[in-house]
């Protein structure tokens, strides 16, 4: 009996001492990373901003849409909504309508936030991130004229793409102080653009040029090139004045002479132009994308079946039927659906609703009216980028 209370005592001091260590242990999530810096951070997120949450509805495949009210931005263009998963412990975010965030969102198509993206903007940690977001991007001061040692990494590295356009590798471009810097000769031979010096006035002029096609790419530029350590170049500061279609840039990382040439801030200027910047780290990418209202041109609806794998695989709806996507395979769902807009110059991924979807596996008089859609112009683009029932009627 004595050893029976024992147990039972031991029982209860266990219970205890759990209950006591889960109120002490900060909150983990299954989707944890490692731990990252403020600098990491900033560089690696598309954009930064804060911004108000005015409605959020669920989304197919388990996933939150957030329209937001952007309000400040640190870093890209602020989107007009987010995407989050539908649960913190796939790096869901719980936000909240009426709350104001500081978001780092991923991915320009569909600006994507997480747990570790998404701060309330009246928390010590947004306000810590805040206070960091202002002091790294405040307006730089002119400095006086000098000349640096500086690092250039992945030069000759970077790969350009102008939407579906393969730009090569620009070969004079590099990364140094966090900010792609390229010849400014990139422009006009690169892109359509032209990049005049204008001496008296110490300036750069970046404006359009009549040329409307590309001239094809050298096949050389194609091929992988060596990547090897940073290299140390000479940099002439002399207060370098930028002008893009008439307006001067107030805000931007420093322009210098190296050698022959005049080096400019790629995304300062790319999204003075109307670019959104997307980069991909892992294969040294910059991509230019045109913003979909900037889009001239048909907006033809497209679907693609996706099966459990997350292989996206693309099938023309004519040949496929829907009954593909309602098939079972050892109790599982075996395809998905997705839409997209197909465009002149890029493919823009559309969400759905719930409500959309179930009325596509349930209405077959319904799935004829989203078949008779397909691969024809649309009059406009969804609002918020949402297919909803209203889109099919």
């Amino acid at each position: 009996m004595l050893l029976k209370g024992r147990i039972i005592g031991l029982l209860c001091f266990v219970c205890l001492l759990g209950l006591f260590i889960s109120f002490m242990t900060p909150k983990a999530y299954a989707c944890s990373r490692g731990p990252t810096t403020f600098e990491e951070d900033f560089l690696e997120a598309s954009a930064i901003f804060t911004a108000k949450v005015t409605s959020v509805d669920a989304v197919y495949p388990s996933h939150k849409i957030a329209v937001v009210e952007p309000d400040k931005v640190f870093k890209g263009q602020s989107p007009s909504f987010v995407v989050t998963n539908d649960d913190s412990d796939q790096c869901g975010a719980g936000i909240e309508v009426g709350e104001t965030y500081l978001f780092y969102s991923q991915r320009w198509d569909l600006p994507y936030v997480s747990v570790f993206d998404t701060h309330l903007l009246s928390t010590e940690r947004a306000e810590k991130l805040t206070h960091w977001l202002s002091d790294r991007t405040e307006k730089q001061q002119p400095k006086p004229p000098r000349t640096e040692t500086i690092l250039a990494h992945r030069q000759g590295e970077i790969r350009v793409f102008f939407e579906h356009h393969d730009r090569g590798y620009s070969k004079k471009s590099f990364i140094t102080n966090n900010s792609i810097y390229v010849p400014a000769s990139f422009f006009s031979d690169t892109l359509w653009y032209s990049a005049d010096w204008n001496e008296d006035k110490n300036e750069i002029v970046i404006d359009t040029t009549n040329r409307l096609e590309f001239e094809e790419t050298n096949p050389d530029d194609l091929l992988s090139p060596h990547s090897g350590a940073p290299t140390e170049i000479s940099a002439a500061y002399n207060d370098i004045k930028i002008k893009v279609k008439s307006e001067t840039l107030e805000e931007h990382p420093e322009a210098f002479v190296s050698g022959d040439e005049i080096f400019v801030p790629l995304r300062a200027i790319a999204e003075k132009l109307g670019y959104e910047v997307e980069w991909v780290d892992s294969s040294s990418s910059v991509i230019l994308h045109l913003p979909l209202e900037q889009q001239s041109g048909p907006k033809t609806l497209a679907m693609k079946y996706i099966n459990n794998t997350g292989l996206e695989v693309e099938v023309k709806p004519e040949t496929v039927p829907f009954a593909e996507m309602l098939k079972d395979e050892l109790g599982y769902r075996k395809y998905g659906i997705q839409f997209y807009l197909k465009m002149d110059k890029q493919d823009i991924r559309l969400l759905m609703s719930y409500e959309l979807l179930r009325k596509i596996e349930s209405d077959a008089s319904f799935r004829e009216k989203v078949g008779a859609k397909l691969g024809k112009p649309m009059s406009e683009i969804p609002r918020n980028r949402l297919l909803t029932l209203k889109d099919f009627e």
